[in-house]
């Protein structure tokens, strides 16, 4: 084979792996600082697709939404009772697990409920934290594919001061780590910490 076949191969082979990364790619929102209202009815509505969000309750495309008027817990509900679990376990109440940066979501990460559960302050390994930065995970189909995200949400003194602030999900239907947002040649974790390195392969007990 001469030198002209082996660069034609060569360019072939770098088009091909460039239309493939363009297909799978980490969706991130970029920076939110968000508030979820405090208030009976009052919620918190998200399109995950578009990373729109709303307080008012017909809004169009939503897909979860989050409410709660308890200093102790924030509720996160789905659009489809089919469409979207979370990362938590079963019971009463259902629980939402706070993430470490870096945690793995896939198939095997462990799903609560359908439709949504509690973010709480006292679920043991579930606990959210006060005046910190809380990840969530989720999956969710989409036309018949299975996609995985996270989203972040920033906790004051208790639960009734809380911001949504980013979202991202993976778009090929790889997993995703807790945090992970795209970067320019590289992965990053939401500006978080290289201290969380040997960490990413955690996954909750």
């Amino acid at each position: 084979m001469n030198a002209r076949s082996l660069c034609a191969i060569a360019v072939a082979a770098t088009s091909l792996a460039t239309v493939a990364s363009s297909h799978a790619a980490i969706i991130y929102s970029g920076p939110l600082d968000i508030a979820v209202p405090v208030g009976t009815g009052l919620r918190l509505w998200i399109d995950l697709d578009t990373f729109t969000t709303s307080t008012t309750g017909n809004f169009t495309g939503w897909d979860m939404s989050l409410t709660g008027t308890n200093p102790n817990f924030l509720t996160v509900n789905s659009q489809s009772l089919s469409n979207n679990f979370f990362v938590g376990t079963t019971g009463l109440p259902p629980t939402i697990n706070r993430l470490d940066p870096g945690f793995v979501i896939d198939s095997a990460s462990g799903y609560g409920n359908i439709g949504g559960g509690t973010m709480g302050s006292s679920f043991n390994m579930a606990s959210f934290v006060p005046n910190s930065e809380n990840l969530v995970g989720f999956r969710r189909a989409v036309s018949g594919q299975t996609l995985y995200g996270w989203l972040s949400i920033s906790l004051g003194n208790d639960f009734l001061t809380r911001r949504l602030t980013g979202i991202a999900y993976e778009n090929s239907g790889a997993s995703i780590e807790a945090g992970a947002i795209p970067a320019p040649g590289a992965l990053a974790l939401l500006g978080l910490s290289g201290v969380f390195a040997g960490r990413r392969r955690r996954r909750m007990g």
